[in-house]
């Protein structure tokens, strides 16, 4: 097994004993409960909303809990002693982040085939999944190297939360105009709610679909790179 695999290993293995990935399928589980009192339309409509608050949301609430309870304990810091560099422990974080929001789309998939029927492009929502995932992993790595406790990066949450991912959960229940949906898209919430909405609805507008994958690849490359790297790196040296 390479140190990558077994640095990626060891952050799921300490997600399952920090309760992070158990709350995670606690929470899947809630929403195929869910899914079993809907309609085929009713389900296919929610579906998407559950899928994107676990991607845009519920990952990086997880991810929150995860990082300060590693600081807690000065795990990161035993793990620079490990012969890998910051940009592997980081890129390991990353993964195991991401599979909080696959894992959520994958069961909440396999309810709506299983309970209504219900099929679309799974590999395109793993694809879309993956790309709003990573770009909300940075997200939430920011949230937490700038918040000094567990608390205060709830605070950090909900404030991100009111500015981006209120206005898109308004916009899936009609309340915001789709005349101003190109506006909405500078938010990473919404890029990610629009890509995950498109394959479940099956209704494709490639403009949109191409400027929201674009925008959410850059954002994480740019969010990584100048952003979370530098300051894990720091954080990681300081315990």
């Amino acid at each position: 097994m390479s140190k990558f695999t077994k640095l990626v290993s060891g952050e799921l293995k300490r997600m399952v004993t920090y309760k992070i990935l158990p709350v995670s399928l606690a929470t899947a589980v809630v929403w195929m409960v869910l899914l079993v009192y809907l309609t085929e339309n009713e389900a296919r409509e929610i579906a998407p909303l559950l899928i994107f608050v676990d991607v845009a949301a519920m990952s990086i609430l997880l991810l929150g809990a995860f990082h300060h309870l590693e600081k807690q304990e000065g795990t990161i810091r035993t793990m620079m002693v490990l012969p890998v560099s910051p940009g592997h422990i980081l890129a390991a974080k990353t993964i195991a982040a991401m599979v909080l929001a696959v894992e959520s789309a994958v069961v909440t998939s396999a309810a709506l085939f299983f309970i209504h029927g219900i099929r679309f492009n799974w590999w395109v929502l793993l694809l879309f999944v993956v790309i709003a995932g990573a770009a909300h992993a940075a997200i939430g790595f920011v949230l937490c190297l700038e918040s000094k406790d567990f608390p205060s990066m709830l605070g950090l949450l909900v404030a991100y939360m009111f500015l981006f991912t209120v206005p898109s959960i308004l916009f899936s229940f009609g309340v915001i105009d789709a005349k101003y949906e190109w506006l909405l898209m500078i938010s990473p919430s919404h890029a990610a709610s629009h890509l995950i909405t498109s394959v479940v609805s099956g209704d494709y507008d490639p403009p949109l679909m191409i400027a929201a994958c674009l925008y959410l690849v850059i954002l994480s490359a740019v969010l990584f790179k100048f952003a979370v790297y530098p300051k894990f790196k720091g954080h990681a040296v300081k315990g």
